[in-house]
């Protein structure tokens, strides 16, 4: 696949690059969508990784996020202050906390993955269909963890 250099300011063909370009565009469109309901990116994910279990620790909500410490420790801390998340103890370890998403912000969610569903489905019809199922395929294998 070409790209030209005047219409994406890339000078390569690089995957990195080309990841790079497409993932900040993709972010900018669902950030302005998730923006419209006072919401960002980072929170929606935030909520996505609290919804897909019992609680999650905050290293592991820094390893899911791929974001550091203290990012993770502000993006939380925005959520329970409204009331979104809760903090209890690990019943595993008393000297760590596991994050959970309130019953608020399930409901919250709920409305956001409905702004992005809708999202992605004007993304879909504008690149069609076969082409969205062959780049989820691709991204999905690229997101896998490669063995050790």
């Amino acid at each position: 696949m070409a790209v030209e250099q005047e219409a994406t300011g890339i000078a390569t063909t690089s995957l990195v690059e080309l990841l790079s370009v497409v993932s900040r565009r993709v972010a900018r469109g669902v950030g302005a969508v998730l923006a419209e309901d006072g919401a960002t990116l980072e929170t929606y994910r935030l909520m996505r990784a609290l919804a897909s279990g019992p609680g999650r620790t905050m290293s592991g909500l820094c390893a899911v996020l791929c974001v550091p410490a203290p990012t993770a420790t502000r993006l939380v801390d925005g959520l329970v202050d409204a009331a979104l998340a809760y903090r209890l103890p690990d019943p595993d370890d008393g000297r760590r906390v596991r994050v959970h998403l309130s019953a608020r912000g399930r409901t919250r969610l709920d409305r956001l993955e409905a702004l992005v569903s809708a999202h992605e489905a004007a993304l879909t019809t504008e690149l069609g269909q076969t082409r969205v199922a062959a780049l989820v395929t691709a991204l999905t294998d690229l997101a896998e963890p490669t063995p050790a």
